[in-house]
């Protein structure tokens, strides 16, 4: 969820007897009436706090410091893509991420880290009593921060929600530190990615001295149409992206048993390898993505034509 837990504060409940020191004391109890802290005397339910995901409790942690620091902070990069619900490459145990004036700035902490680029009137939004940056200008934010892979991962995502890639064009300040790594992603970013996993790699491809693939193909096989995640043609080669989602969610199941599904791959990849001109079906995990050698040796054997010295982009600037 991209709602805050609620967040009890020493400032509002000290007329009900509950002061900062009170608060304190019960987040060492571990029955009920257990708080959490998330923030400089913020709390929140224990059990609530235990049955958040990750997401939730981090955006929690945003409200609790933003919350604190006071109203002309902006909620910012990981920060601000955490409550427009877009994807986090490493996952949200990260800093608290605020833009704030220069006078205001303060040298980054294990739980806080400040931006001092203006933000205007245009590129802010209010969520749920908060000001938070755009979400053109929280991606290019990202884009700007160094790492080339989760960059291209938020910016696919906003673009297959209907952003513009000329909206978050235009949110790229010609004079900001970081535009050349901005624009570079995004050059590479592209909406037909159906999920962060995709769009990493994607990257990886690009890492491995791969040609860009074809995305989404479409292939017909008796009266099915199959929409493959990768294509390259000229070797004759699918890739396809395997995630748990695909088994335990929902919205892949559509009422249908986690054997059920399996066993619909299976029939797709059989249907998939009677088209003419392909080869090969090969299925990566997410894991496999993130070791490039190992992952190298597979697609080469597929017969794709890898770099012998992968290009290492994470942090590229």
């Amino acid at each position: 969820m991209n709602e805050p837990l609620p967040i009890l504060r020493a400032s509002d409940t000290h007329e009900a007897g509950l002061d900062a020191t009170t608060l304190r004391r019960r987040t060492r109890l571990l029955g009920p009436g257990r708080l959490v802290r998330a923030g400089p005397n913020a709390f929140v339910d224990g059990a609530a706090w235990d049955a958040a995901g990750p997401r939730q409790r981090y955006v929690t942690r945003v409200y609790a410091r933003l919350g604190r620091i006071g109203s002309r902070a902006v909620a910012s990069h990981l920060s601000a893509a955490a409550i427009h619900g877009l994807p986090a490459l490493g996952g949200w145990a990260v800093p608290v991420h605020a833009t704030v004036p220069e006078s205001m700035y303060r040298a980054r902490t294990g739980e806080l880290v400040l931006h001092t680029r203006p933000v205007s009137d245009a590129e802010r939004v209010e969520v749920s009593g908060i000001a938070v940056t755009a979400v053109p200008r929280t991606v290019v934010d990202v884009a700007m921060s160094g790492d080339l892979r989760a960059g291209v991962v938020i910016a696919d995502a906003v673009l297959r929600r209907g952003t513009s890639l000329e909206e978050l064009r235009r949110a790229v300040n010609p004079n900001a530190r970081g535009r050349a790594l901005a624009d570079r992603i995004l050059d590479l970013a592209d909406g037909r990615a159906g999920s962060p996993a995709e769009s990493l790699a994607r990257v990886v491809f690009r890492e491995l001295g791969l040609q860009g693939p074809v995305l989404q193909q479409e292939f017909v096989v008796g009266g099915q149409r199959f929409a493959v995640d990768f294509w390259f043609p000229d070797q004759g080669v699918i890739i396809e992206i395997d995630g748990r989602a695909k088994y335990t969610q929902e919205r892949y199941l559509a009422g249908r048993t986690p054997t059920e599904v399996f066993l619909a791959e299976k029939r797709r990849h059989a249907l998939l390898l009677t088209v003419p001109g392909v080869r090969v079906v090969l299925r990566l995990e997410w894991r496999d993505l993130w070791d490039l050698d190992a992952l190298a040796l597979r697609l080469r054997a597929a017969g794709l034509p890898c770099a012998v010295r992968p290009l290492r982009s994470a942090r590229q600037r």
